[in-house]
């Protein structure tokens, strides 16, 4: 997996290594068996950025879980794609444009 790509906890149970966040191995902590897995930390800006889009998605009337609101702004803020296969993404793509975004179907690939 590119180190420019973000791995939902999805991605991670289906084996993948790479680039992901605490908060994912923090869902599925057998991740750390493997070689390979490279793991970001949220930090103040990262939480400020979830706090705006959870406010922008809660006046799109689209809400997803607190966890991948803040996996969102770690993208966001490092400029990173997030690789997923829930489409719940797609609400804050909606609101925030600039969300680098690939959701991954049964086997194929969508950006």
């Amino acid at each position: 997996m590119e180190e420019d790509k973000v791995l939902d906890t999805n991605l991670l149970i289906d084996g993948q290594t790479g680039l992901t966040t605490i908060l994912n191995v923090i869902e599925y902590p057998k991740a750390l068996e493997r070689d390979g897995l490279s793991i970001i930390w949220p930090n103040r800006s990262d939480y400020l950025e979830a706090i705006e889009l959870m406010t922008l998605l809660f006046q799109s009337g689209k809400t997803i879980p607190a966890i991948d609101v803040l996996l969102s702004a770690i993208c966001l803020n490092r400029k990173k794609t997030l690789v997923t296969k829930d489409r719940h993404f797609e609400y804050v793509k909606a609101v925030k444009e600039d969300l680098l975004l690939e959701i991954i179907r049964t086997g194929k690939k969508q950006s």
